[in-house]
């Protein structure tokens, strides 16, 4: 091998490691910028007011990014509030409330998607009511939202 082979050599491989380098730190940098997709959950419409006996309609709503899945999302309500506001860490056993239901409440539900669920009430006075999903190991919750159930008045027929 003559030194000019040689010398070409070199600096044709210092040459490629120094794009490959250049590539390198341009792919980092565009993952450093890369934004995480939202995660959360919010209730669209509910009821703020339902007659005993009747049902109460409610929609609510998970952003995620397209590659994750709820195994469980619900409406949990109660008759006792609980306002405090509620983190990622919050399971539905450490909140307390006594009521949920069962559409969607065991499954594999791919994300983002809306949901909706109708509710019957059968006892008068204020429900507390928020929607909750599992996404991996977030537990997402709404703002607590009150509906008031009010009993039929006796002379609505007349």
């Amino acid at each position: 091998m003559t030194k000019k082979s040689i010398i070409t050599i070199i600096i044709g491989g210092i040459i490629f490691c120094g794009l490959v380098g250049y590539n390198y730190l341009i792919a980092q940098k565009k993952i450093s910028e890369t934004r995480p997709s939202p995660l959360g959950i919010f209730l669209e419409s509910y009821p703020e007011k339902v007659t005993i006996g009747s049902t109460g309609s409610f929609v609510w709503n998970i952003e995620s990014s397209p590659d994750l899945f709820t195994p469980r999302t619900t409406i949990y309500w109660g008759y006792i509030a609980s306002p405090s506001a509620l983190t990622q860490g919050d399971s539905p056993e450490a909140v307390g409330y006594p009521y949920y239901q069962n559409d969607y409440y065991l499954g594999k539900y791919m994300l983002p998607d809306t949901f909706d669920l109708a509710i019957k009430f059968d006892k008068p006075g204020k429900v507390f009511a928020r929607a909750y999903a599992k996404v991996g190991d977030n537990h997402l919750w709404t703002e607590e939202k009150t509906i008031e159930v009010i009993s039929i008045p006796e002379n609505v027929n007349e």
